[in-house]
């Protein structure tokens, strides 16, 4: 049985474990999952990860009972008021509080802009939208500091489209910002919690937000930009676009921009779907990036006798993923993080199908795949740790230039396949890769085309406690070299890759089947059922080489690729204090024994 590693820690304790940056003062990673690696290179944070995911609810965003008469003023703009519904005809400020059973309905000028000042207000419809923008050119809505205010759509769950009324407690057709000091917790219990036809901002803000579909809907863009933010999304998506086409100014629509703040995301389906980019940022050191996400059989509104199997990734985007800056904790059923290609957009492209990550820290316990390119995934920078997927990274091309990656495979723990294209391939010229697997038949990086490294350093295993040759730290279909960096394989390479005049080769004596020559000829590493490498802390040093690792399993065959190697120095592979090989790099190609 194949076994499956998914995270266990409360939100709070990941970002407590987490916040620090990539770039921290601890030296040494500790893991389960068989895969973490510190180097002399890298000053990385402690891990400590367990065998089942549990990210708990956000803490609860609580509101006092408004009360009180419900009280619209303003100075500068005009409304009327018919029985309990408000229809603001003008632009202008107005400030609404205390309790209203009823609705704010806006029909101003298509050049207006409306702002509602929330002061301690409640409003509740049970028969459309309780605030509904028909026209204007901007409607913003700030909560004032010190305030707590509820929006709540009473209306029982959608069945059928009704085009007269609003598909969210609040809802515009209109660019809509949510901004300001105060706290607004919004319930639509009918359809979408927030939705508007145009662009969708939050700034600042403390909101929770809870859709019996979807929780934030911008059909042309969302963008958040700091505050606190909870989407809860009981049958649907926790924010979501859904136009790319573009706009009269030829500006690209639908995207999904986290640039600050605190982002909570719990939906049964998808939690963050773009129709077309999804990019987190960190643009402001004073608000920080900060993005947790439970989805699908993970979401707190999971029932097995109800659950349909559909689409319950972390972040979904029907073109392109970029990852720029800002701390990102998923636990999905689906794909952690998925980008489509090949599907035509309004705009009339096709999605690319790319992930990029060039810093930033990510964290990923998923049922599925990890990180799942359909095209290009890119690891440029940051810190990536994928504590449990069926696959870790998965893509049709993978470029490892930069960052840090840490992988845990039930499956192949980084696999390119030919998804998109003819060809497929694996690229690496920087950064550190580190990759484990669960027993079976299970390769640390499995490429069914090339594999070509030119730098960094990858230390990879096949799968341990596995008496065959075809589970190898390093499977490769076309053909592959190695010019720069470092490998290290455990359970050896299915296949030799050949390598530059100044890649120097060493490795454990072989068992029967024969000796796998370190220039090609495509021979299989005979692997030994007993062990001499077993569980523990390992360092490997010498001249130029000062590398720690964990193993959380015992392995029976070490090797080493290496541009650092070079002959007449001495190398020692050492767990804890114990030294397990050492040799003396007498030529290009050195037996251990």
């Amino acid at each position: 049985m194949k076994k499956k590693h998914l995270l266990a820690l409360s939100i709070l304790g990941v970002f407590a474990l987490m916040g620090c940056s990539v770039n921290s003062s601890s030296s040494t990673d500790t893991s389960s999952s068989g895969s973490t690696t510190s180097t002399s290179e890298e000053a990385g944070s402690a891990y400590d990860y367990n065998s089942e995911i549990s990210i708990e609810e956000a803490s609860e965003i609580e509101v006092s009972e408004v009360t009180g008469d419900f009280v619209l003023e303003t100075s500068d703009g005009t409304y009327t008021q018919t029985n309990n519904i408000y229809k603001i005809t003008s632009a202008g400020t107005y400030s609404l509080s205390g309790k209203l059973v009823g609705q704010i309905l806006i029909e101003a000028g298509e050049d207006d802009e409306v702002v509602l000042e929330l002061n301690g207000v409640s409003i509740s419809n049970s028969t459309d939208s309780p605030i509904k923008a028909v026209t204007a050119d901007k409607v913003e809505i700030s909560a004032k500091s010190d305030t707590g205010n509820t929006i709540t759509d009473s209306r029982s769950a959608k069945t059928t489209d009704v085009e007269s009324i609003g598909e969210g407690a609040i809802y515009a057709k209109c660019d809509l910002k949510l901004k300001g000091s105060g706290t607004l917790v919004v319930t639509g219990n009918y359809n979408n919690a927030i939705h508007t036809t145009k662009d969708l901002t939050i700034q600042k803000l403390t909101l929770k937000a809870t859709g019996y579909n979807n929780a934030l809907k911008g059909n042309n863009s969302v963008t958040i930009t700091s505050g606190t933010v909870q989407a809860y999304a009981k049958t649907g998506n926790g924010i979501k676009t859904e136009d790319s086409g573009v706009n009269s100014n030829n500006k690209q629509k639908g995207s999904i921009y986290i640039n600050g703040g605190s982002v909570y995301v719990d939906s049964l389906h998808d939690a963050i779907d773009a129709v077309y980019n999804i990019e987190v940022d960190e643009l402001d050191s004073e608000a920080p990036t900060s993005v947790s996400i439970k989805t699908g059989t993970q979401s707190s509104f999971y029932s097995k006798s109800s659950f349909k199997a559909d689409s319950e990734k972390g972040l979904k985007a029907q073109n392109e993923i970029i990852i720029n800056k800002g701390t990102i904790v998923i636990a999905a059923s689906d794909d952690a993080i998925h980008a489509n290609y090949g599907d035509t957009l309004d705009n009339g492209d096709k999605g690319t199908g790319n992930i990029t990550i060039n810093d930033g820290l990510v964290q990923i316990a998923s049922g599925d795949d990890g990180l799942h390119a359909d095209n290009t995934l890119a690891v440029k920078g940051g810190k990536v740790v994928v504590t449990g997927a069926t696959e870790g990274f998965e893509a049709n091309y993978i470029n490892i230039s930069g960052g840090y990656s840490y992988i845990y495979g039930t499956d192949d723990g980084v696999n390119c396949s030919k998804k998109s294209f003819s060809s497929c391939a694996i690229t690496i010229s920087g950064g550190y890769l580190d990759v484990a697997v669960s027993n079976g038949d299970t390769d640390g990086i499995d490429s069914n085309g090339n594999y070509t490294q030119t730098g960094g350093t990858v230390i990879t295993r096949g799968s341990p406690g596995t008496g065959s040759g075809m589970s190898t730290g390093l499977d490769v279909d076309g053909t592959a070299s190695i010019t720069g960096g470092t490998l290290i394989a455990f359970n050896g390479l299915e296949t030799a890759p050949s390598k530059g005049s100044n890649v120097y080769y060493a490795a454990t004596t072989q068992t029967s089947g024969g000796q796998m020559g370190p220039g090609g000829g495509g021979r299989r590493w005979a692997v030994s059922t007993s062990s001499t490498l077993q569980a523990g802390n390992y360092t490997l040093s010498g001249n130029g080489i000062d590398l720690s690792f964990t193993n959380d399993y015992n392995y029976s065959s070490f090797l080493i690729y290496s541009s650092l190697l070079s002959s007449g120095s001495t190398y020692t592979l050492a767990r804890s204090s114990t030294t397990v090989y050492s040799w003396t790099q007498s030529s290009s190609n050195v037996t251990i024994s």
